[in-house]
């Protein structure tokens, strides 16, 4: 594939930078992929244009999958956009997974790149759950063995008022926001679905290296009145050990994220929409906990006490769960 001389501009560079990553996603052409590596590992000019064009990663990252990267990543958009605080990996690192890693991880590549040294970032898919197989997840709260789905009151469907699986003829519908035998008397406004991966092959393994685990999920609901206010959140716990519960499990792990403020579903039943979230897994991790929520929210400032206790969902679902590793180690940086 033959691209514009780089050397001509930033702005020819930048515009050389967005058809790689276009070419290199739409049709996985070995060669604009192998191409952008080498920018990014041999020109420094190209780190920093990459660095701002990914400044939003989590929008970039949320809707990669449906949309064109050269519609995503305007170049006025930007440098119009300021980087929230918990979104500041690029602030004080090179080019790392959290923009570029996980960007191809989307199609599977391993990554070498860096400032002031190499790096490699070798990308794994870990799952793709679309629920066309296997059981219906239990109703039994946090799951308590290795890749069983469980949380709180759900059921296996097809498409259902108005809603089309995002894959396949199955989803999750969310139907409250507490499980069997739980009490109610203290409100919690998530409906939650949950699933331990066992991640001791990468962490035992990465010599120094770091360990990212990134997820995302799709959501989707039915029409519901403007006035109330629905999240689709996703959530990471690094674990050392399984066992945890409910009432525990924030503390007993070892660290935790979630995708911010969580994503504010619209009214649309036609369009399902993605939450992403990544942990870097601190030493001791042998377990990574992956929940996935429908979050019921006051639609403005009143209190949570304004909220039916408990939670239930009328029509919100979960599709598509995607989990994988990313493990970047230094290399040598002596060259044939």
């Amino acid at each position: 594939m033959n691209f514009e001389d780089p050397t001509a501009s930033p702005r020819t560079l930048e515009h050389r930078l967005l058809r790689l990553l276009q070419a290199a996603r739409d049709t996985q052409d070995a060669s604009a992929r192998a191409e952008l590596n080498m920018l990014l590992r041999d020109n420094p000019e190209a780190r920093p244009i990459m660095a701002r064009l990914m400044v939003d990663e989590q929008a970039l990252i949320s809707r990669l999958r449906d949309d064109v990267i050269v519609e995503l990543l305007e170049p006025t958009r930007a440098q119009q956009t300021t980087p929230p605080m918990r979104s500041r990996w690029l602030a004080w690192r090179p080019l790392t997974a959290v923009a570029a890693g996980i960007l191809f991880g989307l199609f599977g590549a391993s990554m070498v790149f860096g400032v002031g040294g190499r790096w490699t970032e070798k990308v794994t898919s870990l799952f793709r759950e679309s629920f066309e197989t296997g059981p219906a997840p239990s109703m039994t709260g946090v799951p308590q063995q290795l890749n069983q789905w469980s949380g709180d009151f759900s059921e296996l469907v097809g498409e259902q008022q108005g809603i089309k699986p995002a894959h396949g003829t199955k989803m999750i519908r969310m139907l409250r926001a507490d499980f069997e035998g739980k009490s109610v008397t203290k409100l919690n406004t998530y409906g939650d679905l949950m699933k331990i991966v066992d991640v001791r092959p990468f962490t035992r393994e990465t010599n120094g290296g770091e360990v990212v685990f990134s997820a995302s999920a799709l959501f989707n609901a039915a029409t519901f009145p403007d006035a109330e206010r629905y999240d689709g959140v996703v959530t990471l716990y690094a674990v050392d050990e399984i066992g945890s519960t409910e009432n525990n499990l924030l503390k007993n792990s070892l660290a935790h994220t979630c995708n911010g403020l969580g994503l504010s579903l619209d009214r649309n039943p036609t369009t399902w929409e993605s939450a992403t979230a990544r942990l870097q897994l601190p030493a001791g991790t042998h377990f990574v906990i992956l929940k996935v929520s429908v979050r019921r929210m006051p639609k403005n400032k009143e209190p949570l006490s304004t909220l039916p206790n408990p939670i239930t969902f009328s029509g919100h679902f979960v599709d598509d769960v995607r989990a994988s590793i990313h493990v970047r180690k230094v290399v040598s940086d002596q060259r044939d």
